[in-house]
């Protein structure tokens, strides 16, 4: 078996990979890197030509996150006949995010907002749907492939709605292998997500996330930590008369924070009409987790999205300057905070206000405007730089982490390496400094397995 990383890095960013399987080819995601634009936040599809590489048959689309997605309707474009597979719920909020990645990449270079043209269309959107193929997690279907035996099998990840990680079962030297991609994965539950189901052991080779390798606090403190500190630095800022940002991303942690807000409105911990704000995209992608909940895993199939109480974010300046003269909570994307999203035009507004609050919630990338301003306030700095045009602003308003991830913290991912006691596990998807962390700790937990660090380009022989 050969294996390739064909993200950008293999780090953080365009989550790719490439399988070649008994003469088969098999591609691990398809994302684009959300913090760059066209070509460049692309996979390398031509490291695939250029090493000789068999044409892929199959992409396995985890789930519906940009970093994991958004790079597929370019590799259907380059290999049509190429199958989809997916879960229901992931086909679901990838046609809505990658429609509206298409209406947004097409406004931002017709208005000069980006050099880059649409690297899709509908058009070509069309023709990815008609190339998905759904199935159920715990179902063995087979990958077809000139009389090969290959199958493979989705298991909940407990990421988001929908997330699947995948078991791949062929047959080499006469005798039966297995690989288990976790793709991104929580062991651990949620607000509406339980935590992931995996296969039993034991398997031959993992190809697992690093994402919070590098990430001490996360092993020490509980979600409902987190939560209890949440609510409390809530109230806070709510009796100073302040407003608190809380940037997420659309899908997921969007989901979650809602469904936290509401929960302490319900026990009287808030004011139950304390205004939360959130846009559009958010609501549809809500309505998706409403429309799944009987037949997807849910900690409570009875709670609905929509029955948050959220006012619609008012986009005119002077209406955002309004609606923050009394508390309220803002529930906006991107997670990190990148330029040109809500989020970051919300934080400008709040950063030198001592009585508002940005609460982070999630993993923000390095170099990211999110990890500015937690490394501004770490470092005891007066100021932060959001966005470049604005340029340094003064860092008066309070800014607090939260830890509501759906990631394993890394004791739970060495954990979960351990007890699926592969012969070969691939790190993937982690900063140099989470990867090199966990490929340390689970040698020392799994003496038998060997630890690979790939590099984005290299070839990999399994």
């Amino acid at each position: 078996m050969r294996f390739l990383t064909l993200g950008s890095s293999a780090e953080i960013g365009a989550s790719c990979h490439y399988l070649s399987v008994n003469g088969c080819g098999l591609i691990l995601d398809a994302g684009a890197d959300p913090n760059s634009e066209g070509i460049p936040s692309l996979p390398r599809y031509d490291l695939l030509r250029g090493a000789g590489s068999t044409a892929p048959r199959h992409v396995f689309i985890t789930h519906a996150h940009q970093d994991h997605v958004g790079g597929l309707p370019t590799l259907v474009d380059e290999y049509p006949g190429i199958r989809v597979c997916l879960t229901e719920a992931t086909r679901q909020l990838a046609e809505f995010m990658l429609h509206a990645s298409a209406r947004l990449q097409r406004r931002r270079f017709k208005e000069g907002e980006s050099a880059h043209p649409p690297l899709f269309d509908e058009e070509l959107l069309d023709i990815v749907s008609s190339r998905h193929s759904t199935h159920e997690y715990g179902e063995s279907f087979p990958l077809l492939h000139e009389g090969q035996r290959l199958s493979a099998q989705f298991f909940d990840a407990g990421h988001v709605l929908g997330s699947a990680g995948v078991l791949i079962r062929f047959e080499e030297d006469d005798r039966e292998r297995s690989l288990y991609y976790t793709s991104d994965t929580n062991t651990q539950p949620q607000a509406i997500i339980p935590g992931g189901a995996y296969p039993e052991p034991p398997i031959d080779i993992l190809v697992m996330e690093s994402t919070l390798g590098a990430d001490p606090q996360a092993e020490h403190s509980t979600r409902a930590d987190h939560e209890d500190a949440f609510c409390e630095a809530l109230k806070a800022v709510i009796a100073r008369g302040g407003c608190v940002l809380v940037p997420v991303f659309m899908l997921g942690r969007a989901q979650e924070v809602l469904s936290v807000i509401q929960r302490f409105k319900n026990n009287g911990l808030i004011p139950k009409d304390l205004p939360v704000y959130t846009a559009g995209g958010m609501r549809e992608v809500s309505n998706i987790y409403d429309q799944t909940r009987l037949y997807t895993p849910r900690i409570d199939q009875a709670f609905k999205v929509s029955r948050v109480r959220q006012r619609r974010f008012p986009f005119r300046h002077d209406k955002i300057l309004s609606a923050m003269q009394s508390p309220a909570i803002f529930v906006l994307a991107s997670g990190m905070m990148f330029e040109k999203t809500l989020s970051n035009r919300v934080a400008q507004l709040m950063v030198e206000e001592e009585k508002h609050a940005v609460f982070v919630v999630g993993y923000c990338k390095k170099d990211s405007p999110g990890r500015r301003i937690q490394e501004a306030l770490d470092q005891g700095l007066d100021g932060v730089v959001l966005n470049k045009e604005a340029g340094m602003q003064p860092l008066r308003c309070q800014v607090e982490r939260f830890r509501f991830s759906g990631h394993s913290n890394r004791q739970d991912l060495v954990a979960l390496a351990k007890r699926l006691h592969p012969k070969k596990t691939v790190l993937v998807h982690g900063e140099t400094a989470a990867r090199a962390w966990m490929a340390d700790a689970v040698a020392a937990a799994c003496p038998d397995t060997e630890v690979i660090l790939p590099e984005a380009g290299q070839v990999v022989e399994l």
